[in-house]
C-alpha cells in the first residue's frame, strides 16, 4: 500500500513507458519526418511492445497532441504570474520571453520542427492554431485588458488583436525552423515581438 500521493511500482513504471514511447516518437519525428515514422519503429526504439503504444496514444499524432498539452501546462503557469505586473505591455512581453524561453529549453529546433511539419498534414487536427487553447485565452485577455486601460488600439476587436499576435508568435517559431536554428530564437524572437508588433498594438 501506498500513503498519501506516493506512486506505486508499477505506476512509476507506467509513467516510464510513456515517457520512453514520447521521447522516442519525437527523436524519430526529427530523424525521420512525421509522415516517415511507423508506430512499429517507435516501439523498436523504446523498446516497448505495440499494445503499450495504443495504451498511451491512439495514434502518432497523440504524440504531437501531448507535446501541445505540456506546451499549454506551462502557458497556465505563466498566467498565474501576469498579475505581478502592472501594464498590459508589461504582460504580454513576459508571456514572450517565458514562451521563447520554455520552447527553446525544453523543445528545441526539431522538436519544434516536428510540431510545424505535423501540422502541414492535412488530414490531422489543426491543434497549433485551435482558438481554444490557453494561449489564445491569454494574449485575448491582455489586449482586452490593454484596450481597457487605453494602452492598446480599440478600433479592432480583442479578438481580431488575438489572431493577428498569435500569428506573428507562429510565424517567429516557424521562421527559427525553417532557417534551422541559424538565429537566436529568444532575443530575435522577442524583439520581433517587442520592437514590432507591440508597437502595432499601442494606441
Amino acid at each position: 500500500m501506498t500513503q498519501g500521493n506516493s506512486l506505486t511500482n508499477r505506476q512509476i513504471k507506467a509513467l516510464e513507458t510513456r515517457e520512453k514511447l514520447f521521447n522516442s516518437a519525437l527523436s524519430l519525428f526529427a530523424e525521420k519526418g512525421y509522415d516517415n515514422v511507423t508506430i512499429d519503429e517507435i516501439v523498436a526504439r523504446a523498446g516497448t511492445s505495440k499494445g503499450a503504444f495504443y495504451i498511451y496514444f491512439k495514434t502518432k499524432y497523440q504524440v504531437v497532441v501531448r507535446q501541445f498539452q505540456e506546451i499549454d501546462n506551462h502557458y497556465n503557469k505563466i498566467q498565474k504570474t501576469l498579475k505581478e505586473y502592472n501594464t498590459a505591455s508589461e504582460k504580454m512581453l513576459v508571456l514572450t520571453k517565458a514562451q521563447l524561453t520554455f520552447a527553446l529549453k525544453k523543445m528545441g529546433l526539431e522538436v519544434i520542427t516536428t510540431v510545424y511539419k505535423s501540422q502541414l498534414n492535412k488530414d490531422e487536427e489543426k491543434a497549433i492554431v485551435n482558438p481554444k487553447r490557453i494561449l489564445y485565452k491569454i494574449v485575448n485577455e491582455i489586449i482586452e485588458e490593454g484596450q481597457k486601460t487605453g494602452e492598446f488600439r480599440d478600433d479592432l476587436s480583442s479578438q481580431e488583436l488575438t489572431r493577428m499576435v498569435t500569428r506573428c508568435m507562429r510565424a517567429t517559431f516557424f521562421d527559427w525552423a525553417v532557417h534551422n536554428g541559424s538565429f537566436d530564437f529568444v532575443e530575435d524572437g522577442y524583439r520581433f515581438i517587442s520592437e514590432f508588433i507591440m508597437r502595432a498594438l499601442l494606441k
